[in-house]
């Protein structure tokens, strides 16, 4: 009966013993995982300011383009004006 009661301890030890090992692997493990993790979210949060800038600097880029092409057209209108009122007043006199 000790012989079994003590075989019984020595299983239950060693299923222990291995589980603890495994539980140290899959920490490990773990703990490379989430390593990775922070370097990949610190990566990505870089490159979204990188494209941030990039939105802000196209944004502007566009509302100059449009103010310039506004005035640009404004001044096209006006030149043509003239030129009709210089047209017209040559084929009047």
């Amino acid at each position: 009966m000790v012989y079994i009661l003590l075989s019984l301890i020595l299983l239950l030890l060693s299923i222990i013993f291995y589980l603890f090992i495994q539980n140290n692997k899959i920490r490990e493990a773990h703990l490379k995982n989430m390593s990775k993790l922070q370097e990949i979210i610190s990566s990505l949060h870089t490159k979204q300011q990188l494209l941030n800038d990039k939105v802000i600097i196209s944004t502007e880029y566009k509302s100059n383009y449009t103010r310039d092409m506004k005035a640009l057209g404004d001044e096209v209108v006006e030149l043509q004006k003239v030129f009709v009122e210089i047209i017209s007043n040559k084929n009047y006199n």
